[in-house]
């Protein structure tokens, strides 16, 4: 089984810096293997400030700030027998700064720090240069994605283990893994939409929003690419600037609203007498074909974290109007009634759909039924929505337990790092432990909260099928 890692960070004005043999000490009790952190010290700081930080962290209380307080946190870490390293992994060094990293080396080999992780070739080189004897791990920011550049940091420089980039996926981790058994691996449960390391890509990024980058994704579906040609496209004088607007252009409509645009149709078909001569049986031949393309969508449920009217949810209750629209034309058919059939007078609906239908009313049914059953445990349905949406972010931890059982079948993933929003380090190690020691995943950690976007194609790689989200709110 992987070492948990967990991340120091005090500033040397912590108040409960007295405190600090018990931290740790809880910390190694929930089953913390290794430590790592930041080092910010005045000399550094009193010139650059927080905002330009030397290990990727910009604010004082995320790292330690004083030799004082990183001797001792030191001292502890190594009455337990565990080791702890050091971040040297900000995006860039100048000649100004470099020397500074200089000096925060020569400390750490002063008080037995253990490890460095190094974010670029010029640490590498120095550390080489001055027989660095600690253990050197490389950085994510490093852009390790492959076995090729993973060989050329083995064969010229004594690597101790090597940090995998957020943006590789459980597929690429269990092959890197496989080709280098005697390398130890550090892996992130969390991953990142842009496959450029660390979002250094061209574009500006806006998670929340995912509007501005090489690939944007839309309900788990691509909607834009990256023109690789659009700078030729811009500077191209045989092109005005409308030409140029509209081939860059990439307004879509997904299958959700063209969906809506046949339905308005259908309601008023007298409207579109002249555009569908065949009257409602095209449409209805259209919306079969669109339907049938979109059954087996993985987001195809209800999301109570939204509200009824939100985007996302009128687009499931309008898919559901429609099934509903289909289902009853076929029954009709079925029981001798003379409902309008498609254009080539066929059944109007594949009989898959009926099935679908029944899973969209599960869905929601489902929500009422657990909503309801939350609301009778708090008491009232603004503080259940308060404090739900307050632990949004530790939801995600449970979609990724699969993702720890997964790493722990593999030898020489070492380490494994999680974050710790809105849940204690304590907490989240046992959690973790009781699912590996259990190795499976309870349904208490399955709930109807749990983000999809971030670990959807992880999981269904783990799970062998696309819909495994969907199965597991049908059997519910």
């Amino acid at each position: 089984m992987f070492k948990k890692i967990v991340w120091l960070g005090f500033s040397t004005s912590w108040k409960n810096k007295k405190a600090l043999p018990d931290y740790i000490k809880s910390l190694v009790d929930s089953g913390a293997g290794e430590f790592f952190t930041g080092y910010n010290p005045p000399y550094w700081s009193d010139k650059f400030g927080f905002e330009v930080s030397p290990n990727g962290r910009f604010s004082e209380h995320e790292q330690i700030t004083s030799l004082e307080t990183l001797k001792e946190t030191v001292e502890e870490v190594h009455k337990y027998d565990l080791e702890i390293f050091a971040n040297l992994n900000a995006w860039y060094y100048t000649d100004e700064t470099f020397p500074i990293i200089k000096e925060m080396v020569k400390e750490f080999i002063e008080i037995w720090m253990d490890w460095i992780i190094c974010w670029n070739i010029s640490i590498l080189e120095y550390l080489t240069e001055i027989n660095y004897s600690g253990k050197i791990n490389i950085s994510t920011i490093l852009a390790a994605y492959n076995k090729e550049s993973i060989r050329f940091y083995l064969d010229n420089y004594k690597i101790n283990k090597i940090i995998l980039s957020r943006e590789v996926t459980l597929k690429e981790i269990e092959d890197i893994a496989k080709e280098f058994p005697e390398t130890k691996f550090e892996v992130f449960w969390e991953w990142d939409f842009c496959r450029y390391n660390n979002w250094l890509c061209f574009a500006e990024h806006k998670y929340w929003a995912r509007d501005i980058c090489t690939v944007v994704v839309n309900d788990l579906v691509i909607k834009k690419r990256y023109r690789p040609d659009f700078k030729e496209l811009i500077l191209d004088e045989n092109k005005n600037n409308i030409e140029k607007i509209e081939e860059l252009n990439d307004e879509y409509i997904d299958d959700f609203g063209k969906i809506e645009d046949i339905i308005l149709k259908i309601d008023n078909i007298s409207l579109f007498q002249r555009e569908y001569p065949k009257g409602e049986g095209l449409l209805v031949d259209n919306l079969e074909k669109i339907i049938l393309k979109n059954k087996n969508r993985v987001d195809l449920f209800f999301d109570w974290l939204k509200p009824l009217n939100s985007e996302n949810n009128k687009k499931i209750l309008a898919f559901l109007r429609w099934l509903r629209i289909l289902n009853k034309k076929q029954l009709g058919q079925t029981q001798g009634t003379a409902p309008t059939g498609n254009s080539r007078g066929e059944p109007c609906v594949h009989p898959d759909l009926q099935h679908l239908e029944e899973e969209l009313n599960n869905s929601f049914k489902s929500y009422m039924k657990y909503n309801k059953q939350k609301i009778q445990e708090i008491g009232w349905e603004a503080k259940l929505k308060a404090l739900e949406l307050q632990k949004f972010y530790s939801k995600w931890d449970n979609l990724n337990l699969y993702n720890y059982l997964f790493f722990s079948e593999i030898p020489n993933v070492d380490t494994v790092k999680f974050p710790t929003r809105w849940r204690n380090y304590e907490e989240k190690l046992k959690l973790i432990e009781e699912v590996l020691q259990s190795e499976k995943v309870d349904e208490k950690y399955i709930d109807r909260w749990i983000s999809l976007e971030r670990a959807h194609y992880d999981l269904t790689y783990l799970f062998k099928e696309k819909n495994w989200f969907r199965k597991i709110l049908s059997e519910k």
